[in-house]
C-alpha cells in the first residue's frame, strides 16, 4: 500500500519539487517519474558556493589573524554528510512529514516527529552513487525482464526508508553473501515496516528517507538458498521480499536524503 502511494507521489505531486528544490527560480517541472528523479538528483547534489576572492594582503598587516587561519583550514570531508534542520512550518518539512506519516500503514502514526534534517552528502558519496547507477544501467542493457527497462533508464531508482536501530535476523542492516559477498542494506517501502524491522518499540528513534538504486530485482521466492551467493550478485542488484522489503547488494546504492527524528 505504502509503496504504491510513494510511486504515485513521485509521478504526480508538485510537492516533490517543493521538498527537493525549494527555490522557485530553479524549480524544474515534474511531468514524469523519470523527470522527477532527475529533479531530485539535481537538488540533492549540493552545489558548492563560488569561492570568494582572496583579500589582498595589506602591508600594514602582513600576518593573518588567528580567526582567518582557522576558517581557511576547515575542509569538509568529501565522504561525510552534513545536516540542515528544517524548522516547523517549513514547506519541505511539511511534505516529508506527510510522506512519513502516510506510509506508516493503515493505522495513523501513533507518535510525534521531533526534528527533520536535510542530508547534504559529500562530493565523493554523490560520485559513488552516480557511478554505481551507471554500472547498473550498463549491466541491464539487453536483458528481457520488465524491470530492466527502468534499470537501463535510471538504474531503477526508488524512494525508500531505512531505520537507524538494532537489527534482528537480518533486519534494517544485514550482511549477506559470505566470502566475496560484501555489505548489503535492507530498505523498506513503508516507514512502519522499517521501524518494526529495526527492532520496533517505544522511545526516540531516527529514520532516513533515501534514494535507492534497486537495479535488477530478484524475488525472494526465486532464491534457491538462504544466502546470496556470487552467482546471484552477478545477475541481480537487489532482492525483494514481503512487506515492501528490499535488500540491495551494494552500499553505494543507498543515498540518504532526509533524517527524521521521531518518538513513540
Amino acid at each position: 500500500m505504502s509503496s504504491g502511494w510513494v510511486k504515485s507521489w513521485q509521478c504526480k505531486s508538485k510537492a516533490f519539487d517543493d521538498v527537493y528544490n525549494p527555490s522557485p527560480i530553479h524549480r524544474m517541472s515534474s511531468y514524469s517519474c523519470r523527470r522527477s528523479t532527475q529533479n531530485l538528483k539535481d537538488v540533492i547534489n549540493t552545489k558548492n558556493p563560488k569561492p570568494k576572492p582572496k583579500p589582498k594582503k595589506q602591508e600594514s598587516d602582513p600576518v593573518s589573524t588567528p580567526s582567518t587561519r582557522i576558517r581557511s583550514s576547515v575542509v569538509r570531508d568529501p565522504l561525510l554528510p552534513t545536516l540542515t534542520e528544517l524548522a516547523e512550518g517549513h514547506q519541505s518539512r511539511n511534505v516529508v512529514e506527510i510522506i512519513f506519516q502516510t506510509s506508516w500503514g493503515p493505522k495513523p502514526f501513533p507518535g510525534r516527529i521531533d526534528m527533520i534534517f536535510k542530508v547534504q552528502n559529500g562530493s565523493k558519496t554523490l560520485t559513488r552513487f552516480e557511478e554505481y547507477r551507471e554500472a547498473v544501467k550498463t549491466k541491464s542493457v539487453g536483458k528481457s525482464r520488465e524491470e530492466n527497462a527502468r534499470s537501463v533508464a535510471d538504474g531503477n531508482e526508488t524512494m525508500r526508508f531505512y531505520c537507524l536501530g538494532p537489527s534482528y535476523g537480518g533486519g534494517a542492516w544485514g550482511i549477506l553473501g559470505g566470502k566475496g559477498g560484501g555489505a548489503s542494506i535492507y530498505t523498506f517501502a513503508g516507514s512502519c515496516m522499517a521501524h518494526d524491522k529495526a527492532g520496533g518499540g517505544k522511545g526516540r528513534k531516527a529514520m532516513l528517507v533515501c534514494r535507492v538504486i534497486a537495479g535488477r530485482v530478484m524475488k525472494r521466492n526465486e532464491l534457491k538458498y538462504d544466502s546470496v551467493d556470487s552467482d546471484v550478485r552477478s545477475r541481480f542488484d537487489s532482492l525483494s521480499g514481503g512487506d515492501g522489503e528490499l535488500l540491495v547488494f551494494d552500499t553505494r546504492a543507498v543515498l540518504p536524503c532526509f533524517l527524521i527524528v521521531y518518538r513513540l
